[in-house]
């Protein structure tokens, strides 16, 4: 659903890395049914566009699962991001540096500033299930507005509001205020 823009797909910190190491490695996918954003592709929008195209020559996406940062994001949809966004480039806000920055020897200079991502409407318009994992108690704040607020740009989470088969999976440390 999303990887850092120019970080090639062998850096150990790479979401394509991640991926691979954690669950593509362990089940039988044939390799031609795995689709990562290639975040050092020679033009990211071409990448982009091929990427939204790739996922309406499917029909649907019938699972979609991600997880929510702590102001609320979506795949890398930051806080500002509108809810007809499609798979994009997009420029990380300081919270998600600062975050991530724990992947690069906690130092946020060593941390990529952009992504490219799928977009909300990606999400939304094209998925037939969406579930949402929040672990974690630095994404309390993100879970009850998610869950409080009218769906609104500030908190992109927000929107899972639009979709009728989505639901919001936490732990109790995302849920306690403590």
């Amino acid at each position: 659903m999303d990887e850092y823009y120019r970080l090639p797909p062998t850096d150990s910190r790479s979401y394509h890395h991640f991926m691979y190491t954690n669950f593509f490695n362990h089940v039988n996918f044939k390799p031609e049914n795995i689709n990562i954003l290639d975040g050092m592709a020679n033009s990211w929008e071409i990448e982009c566009q091929n990427y939204e195209e790739k996922i309406k020559s499917y029909g649907r996406i019938n699972f979609f699962l991600g997880g929510m940062g702590p102001e609320g994001h979506l795949a890398f949809n930051e806080s500002g991001s509108d809810r007809t966004t499609k798979t994009r480039r997009i420029s990380l806000v300081d919270s998600t540096i600062k975050a991530n920055s724990r992947f690069f020897e906690n130092d946020q200079k060593k941390v990529p500033k952009a992504a490219l991502t799928v977009g909300i409407s990606t999400i939304l318009d094209n998925s037939d299930e969406v579930c949402v994992v929040v672990f974690g108690k630095n994404k309390h704040w993100a879970l009850m507005n998610t869950l409080t607020r009218k769906p609104t740009s500030v908190v992109p989470s927000t929107f899972l509001k639009d979709h009728n088969n989505s639901v919001i999976v936490a732990d109790y440390a995302a849920i306690d205020e403590d």
